[in-house]
């Protein structure tokens, strides 16, 4: 069985984990947590993962890594790897290196995105986390650079970039099944 891992990218509250759980409604995937591979590695409690963004990036990444290879079930045919591209660290973004996507074999990146007014709601909303504060306008700025730098990253692996909104899980679940195909890498694409 060929094994497909997919990154499932966007900034903080864009709700990642919302349209994932839809998505396991229609289709059959291992999902995997950036936040929770590395919290597990750095014996860190899961209500104070947000934290982790104040740790030394590079030694978060490789953590990320060893926990992906130790946490991926080989009988899965599809693995979901939940996470970013850029991380903001109270002192601006930073972004992830292309390195990490081709260390998990990643064959495709996907950007969910929201309306800024909308991921502001959804981080005020979520008392379980502690995201970092930010007017519409700095939301607006990181989505935009989150976007741009996964389609920097799926360019540079020669991967397909998929742009979705919450209201496009049915397509992206098609999508999924179909395939994507490995001979012939897409531009981005919005579904």
């Amino acid at each position: 069985m060929s094994q497909r891992v997919i990154a499932f990218t966007g900034i903080s509250g864009v709700g990642k984990t919302t349209f994932l759980s839809k998505l396991a409604e229609l289709i059959t995937f291992q999902h995997v947590t950036g936040g929770s591979l590395i919290a597990a590695a750095r014996a860190i409690a899961p209500g104070s993962r947000d934290t982790m963004r104040h740790a030394d990036l590079d030694e978060n990444q490789r953590l990320l890594i060893q926990g992906f290879y130790r946490a991926r079930d080989p009988d899965a045919g599809l693995i979901v790897m939940d996470g970013h591209v850029v991380v903001d660290t109270g002192e601006g973004l930073t972004k992830i290196s292309s390195d990490v996507f081709k260390a998990l074999d990643v064959m495709a990146m996907v950007h969910l995105e929201a309306d800024p007014s909308r991921i502001a709601q959804n981080r005020s909303r979520d008392s379980s986390r502690s995201r970092p504060k930010s007017e519409i306008e700095t939301l607006k700025m990181h989505q935009d650079a989150s976007r741009r730098h996964a389609s920097f990253i799926a360019d540079s692996l020669k991967i397909d970039f998929l742009i979705v909104g919450q209201g496009d899980v049915s397509s992206l679940a098609n999508r999924l099944t179909v395939g994507f195909d490995d001979a012939m890498p897409t531009k981005t694409q919005q579904i």
